[in-house]
């Protein structure tokens, strides 16, 4: 059999942007994953959010990460031709997932990929060894893992904004120096869809994420509502972050129950301060 040639590892000039803008003047909120950090911040925020949204319509954990790595540096096109014919190999072995791709600082493709079925690592294994090219013609390399903490898992693959700590010190934004953004009009996707990952289209669950949060800021906006967080807060003695009792307070703030016992509780406060 006729081995199939190597791929070219010319490059010009780096795939991802050394320098991009913070943010630009403009009257609409940023978005898009290449034209500022803010607006792939947004882009993230959206997409981690809608990855969690599907794991709780499935009503299971996802069932493995994957990450793959190129070891060489790869044109742009190249990159896109060997991931789009892995996708469609791995699409026809039944394997359905969501794939994150981002540049590394040494300018070559990386890959993190939620797969949602449910199969053995082995079998896992085996499928995306037969979808990758061959080692002969371009190196790579797999790391297949069960996810540990999904909500994290999540922010990391997207390079989302969340407070973390490095080396012991806490910073409001834990990925920042790992978040790169791809050079625009390069041809290279954020992420993709392998086979049926959303249970529901993205733009529903992201219209679901948008009417919780609606949900919850008006609730909040009742001053009552808010009080009564704080207090719970102080009972529980600040055991539960006191932003995970605003959430679920604000939420439920038009159940009767919930509501009245803010407006008893506080007007009576309120009768005791007047006095």
């Amino acid at each position: 059999m006729k081995e199939s040639p190597k791929y070219s590892s010319a490059v010009i000039g780096k795939i991802y942007q050394q320098n991009p803008p913070y943010t630009k003047r403009s009257q609409y909120p940023a978005m898009g994953w290449t034209d500022t950090i803010l607006g792939y911040i947004n882009e993230a925020k959206q997409l981690t959010q809608c990855i969690l949204r599907n794991r709780r319509a499935m009503k299971r954990p996802y069932a493995w990460t994957v990450h793959i790595n190129m070891n060489v540096e790869l044109p742009p096109k190249t990159i896109s031709d060997i991931w789009t014919k892995a996708c469609r190999k791995l699409r026809t072995k039944g394997i359905n997932a969501l794939w994150v791709r981002e540049p590394n600082k040494l300018n070559k493709a990386h890959y993190h990929l939620v797969i949602k079925d449910l199969i053995g690592r082995r079998q896992l294994a085996q499928i995306i060894e037969e979808a990758m090219p061959s080692r002969k013609v371009v190196m790579w390399r797999k790391c297949i893992q069960p996810i540990e903490n999904e909500w994290r898992y999540a922010h990391y693959i997207t390079k989302a904004k969340i407070k973390g700590r490095i080396r012991g010190r806490l910073v409001n934004d834990l990925h920042a120096r790992k978040r790169r953004l791809f050079k625009p009009k390069l041809g290279l996707k954020k992420y993709g869809e392998i086979g049926s990952f959303w249970e529901r289209p993205k733009k529903e669950l992201w219209q679901e994420i948008r009417d919780i949060e609606k949900r919850i800021a008006e609730g909040l906006g009742n001053p009552n509502i808010k009080k009564l967080a704080h207090h719970v807060y102080d009972m529980l003695g600040e055991y539960v972050p006191l932003k995970t009792i605003e959430r679920n307070y604000g939420y439920w703030s038009d159940i009767p129950a919930i509501k009245d016992w803010a407006d008893t509780l506080f007007a009576e406060s309120d009768t005791v301060d007047d006095e």
